[in-house]
């Protein structure tokens, strides 16, 4: 009899065993089915770089794509996927299943952007470029750089880049086409490659017309030479965007601009700058090495229609300046 109760509790034990494993395991069904059925709305989802596996499966479920964040914690880490999700930007609907989600992080995101870099474009403009397209977080360009000397080596260009690219592959594709196209004309002056570049940099900023740069160029080789300041208003702008960390708007310059004590500034200091100001395109950069010699020591903007206005003379330069910028004498 005694035998018979101990068998008989034994098979309810096993039986609420099963039932309990059947009801777990109906639950771990439920949790990985779609949180919604029939047609719903996309979902742009994003991946941030260094995104931990379960930070990433709490925040499909905040964002109301999955039904259980445990449960898909658990299947993440049976099924190995775990370390296998992928930055970048993903469309998703909360119509797809967990496991269908997590294949799709795993595959990483595949959908290309395009970036468009204008010539002249600081590395302060590249990095809001591509923050603006999602390719990389803001300000991710700028601690890259940090620590290298990239600035004038980001070819302008239109490039298509994956979203979710690493940063440091978006810097490859951009001094990769600076190599490409960029540098072989550089490579005419070998020994006057930085100093070419960095001047191209500034003529890239200061005068539009290709026929306009080589002749200030010529000025500003000549005032090299002489050990004039080159008294570019374009790195006094650059200044400006160092200070702020971002680009920011220039003019109308103050007085107090001219000022700021800074390598940049060629204002207070004579020589270039230590760096480019931004990367220059091809035109400004075959200006720089075919100068074209000429009378003049100055030259200025007419903002009206951004004709280069040159000058002999200081003391032309000074009427001009009257004349164009409605600076009193």
């Amino acid at each position: 009899m005694r035998l018979e109760m101990v068998y008989l509790k034994d098979k309810r034990v096993q039986g609420g065993l099963v039932a309990a494993g059947a009801f777990a395991a109906l639950i771990f069904v439920w949790g990985l089915m779609p949180l919604s059925w029939g047609e719903v709305p996309v979902r742009t989802f994003k991946v941030e770089r260094g995104a931990g596996f379960r930070e990433i499966v709490d925040q499909l479920r905040d964002e109301g794509l999955i039904r259980s964040s445990l449960v898909l914690k658990v299947y993440g880490l049976l099924r190995g996927a775990a370390p296998l999700l992928k930055p970048g930007l993903y469309e998703l609907t909360p119509s797809m299943s967990a496991p269908s989600i997590l294949k799709t992080l795993a595959e990483g995101a595949l959908r290309e952007v395009q970036v468009v870099i204008p010539e002249g474009s600081s590395i302060y403009e590249v990095d809001r470029a591509l923050a603006a397209s999602g390719v990389a977080g803001e300000g991710e360009l700028l601690a890259y750089a940090a620590s290298r000397r990239i600035e004038g080596y980001l070819f302008p260009d239109t490039y298509n880049f994956f979203l979710g690219s690493s940063i440091e592959e978006v810097v490859d594709r951009l001094l990769e086409n600076f190599n490409l196209k960029a540098r072989p004309l550089l490579d005419k002056d070998p020994r006057r490659f930085a100093e070419n570049l960095i001047l191209a940099s500034l003529l890239e900023k200061e005068v539009p017309e290709y026929e306009d740069q080589r002749v200030v160029a010529g000025v500003l080789k000549k005032r090299l030479e002489a050990g004039m300041p080159l008294q570019v208003d374009a790195t006094i702008c650059y200044i400006k965007k160092m200070k702020a960390g971002t680009p920011t708007e220039c003019y109308p310059l103050s007085p107090l601009d001219f000022t700021v004590p800074s390598p940049y500034n060629t204002y207070l200091r004579v020589g270039l700058p230590p760096q480019p100001i931004g990367s220059p395109g091809i035109r400004a950069i075959s200006a720089v090495l075919a100068p074209y010699p000429s009378r003049y020591w100055y030259y200025l903007s007419d903002p009206k229609t951004g004709k280069t206005i040159f000058s002999e003379t200081l003391d032309e330069q000074e009427q001009n300046r009257v004349k164009y910028l409605k600076v009193k004498r």
